[in-house]
């Protein structure tokens, strides 16, 4: 029987590949930690979002507070330039009456 030649590889070699195994484990666990800190962090894209949606609804609520704003400024106006404005509110919301008008209620309706 013939003797086989095997390639023996150095122990030096064996140390090598152990530690390239360590640096590979550690570069994908710093990966994976770096990862979950741009996802989860304080900053991360979580919060991002959280803060992104907020913004869209603080955007919103401004809208309807400007646009209740310039109704109320227009209503200011109204009440003091315009006499038809003022006497109809007046009629509506007080009852009151000329004088010698009659004025009927019906419940929650007011017909003249």
């Amino acid at each position: 029987m013939a003797r086989r030649n095997y390639v023996r590889t150095p122990r030096s070699l064996k140390r090598t590949a152990g530690r390239k195994k360590l640096v590979i484990a550690a570069a994908v666990v710093a990966g994976i930690a770096l990862l979950w800190s741009l996802v989860m962090g304080e900053m991360g894209l979580v919060k991002y979002l959280r803060m992104k949606n907020q913004e869209n609804a603080l955007r919103v609520e401004i809208d309807h507070l400007t646009q209740d704003n310039r109704r109320l400024l227009q209503e200011v106006k109204a009440l003091k330039y315009d006499a038809a404005y003022l006497e109809r509110l007046a009629r509506d919301k007080i009852g009151l009456a000329r004088p010698g008008e009659i004025v009927y209620y019906y419940g929650d309706v007011e017909v003249r």
